[in-house]
């Protein structure tokens, strides 16, 4: 290791860190420790790395909830995707009509900003306020989740998803790492009542790895039909992505698109052990990031080569 490469990684973090103290505070909070940069070691350093310094031109297109439904159209044909029935720029804009339908109303700027309309009676001013406190400013600046920071902020109105009997969409989280999927994280009641989730395998197989942020799915439980061909169009993608989160929705053995997640759980996931973090996340390597493949400019590119020769250090060792 060289100490001017030391050095310069080290000033670099110790300078973005103290620009983005509030995403510290709330690292500190969650993970119960301060961040480690020098060079990133576990899954929640290495995400506050990402938010910081990977300003991948990608993540804007996943943090932007309209934008990251074209671009999956247009890699993977095959995937359905929920129609867009209304966009503005203001939810007291939103045509009558759509309040006496099953819709979902969003904003296109940040994560869970949406409500579900049942076609009954709406309290539609309180969804207008609601809304305009949604765009008012950027989301994620507190986490320093630089993906958002650009999003046009838009309102939505987009078709529910769910089964010819009226039951909910399983949402199949996969995690992706080199461009390729590792595991899935399948959710029940994500949108209703109590969410319940667990890990499995690419087979479909029950793993012993347990998040810490939602309880388990009963063990009897079986993935759905569609979890496979899941699997299969979401290889489509992750591909020439060092980590993502890519969600698909299976309903009556049918593949929807829900969305791509460059900061998973804001980068702040907890597990119930280390091996399970490990096994999600140890096929993470920043040295694939676009940060690190893609010429930087100034203090960036010196910074930049300076983790890269450190990164290649500690995988030697």
């Amino acid at each position: 290791m060289h100490l001017s490469d030391w050095l310069v990684v080290r000033l670099a973090s110790f300078v973005m860190l103290a620009r983005h103290w509030r995403a510290v505070v709330s690292f500190w909070n969650s993970i119960g420790r301060l961040p480690k940069l020098c060079p990133p070691e576990s899954q929640n350093d290495k995400f506050l790395w990402r938010k910081l310094f990977d300003h991948n031109p990608a993540f804007e297109t996943f943090c932007n909830k309209l934008a990251s439904k074209k671009w999956a159209k247009e890699r993977c044909p095959k995937l359905l995707v929920p129609e867009t029935l209304w966009t503005g720029s203001s939810a007291a804009d939103i045509p009558e009509h759509f309040f006496t339908q099953r819709v979902f109303v969003k904003a296109n700027n940040g994560s869970s900003y949406n409500v579900r309309i049942e076609g009954t009676s709406c309290d539609r001013r309180s969804l207008e306020k609601l809304f305009d406190r949604w765009l008012v400013r950027p989301y994620g600046q507190r986490q320093a989740e630089w993906g958002y920071r650009n999003v046009p902020r838009k309102v939505f109105v987009e078709q529910t998803v769910g089964s010819a009997k009226g039951e909910p969409p399983v949402l199949v989280q996969v995690f992706a790492m080199a461009g390729k999927p590792v595991c899935a994280h399948c959710m029940i009641g994500w949108k209703d009542g109590e969410r319940l989730g667990s890990f499995y395998s690419l087979s479909g197989e029950r793993l012993s790895i347990r998040d810490m942020d939602c309880k388990p799915i009963p063990i009897d439980w079986q993935v759905p039909e569609g979890f496979q061909r899941a699997i299969e169009q979401s290889k489509l993608l992750v591909r020439n992505i060092d980590h993502v989160r890519c969600d698909l929705m299976c309903v009556d053995q049918q593949i929807w698109f829900s969305e791509m997640t460059p900061y998973s759980a804001s980068g702040l996931e907890r597990y119930a052990t280390r091996a399970g973090e490990e096994f999600v996340y140890r096929n993470w390597d920043l040295r694939q990031s676009w940060f690190l493949t893609t010429p930087q400019q100034g203090w960036r590119q010196r910074y930049a080569q300076a983790l890269l020769r450190l990164l290649n250090d500690t995988s030697a060792d």
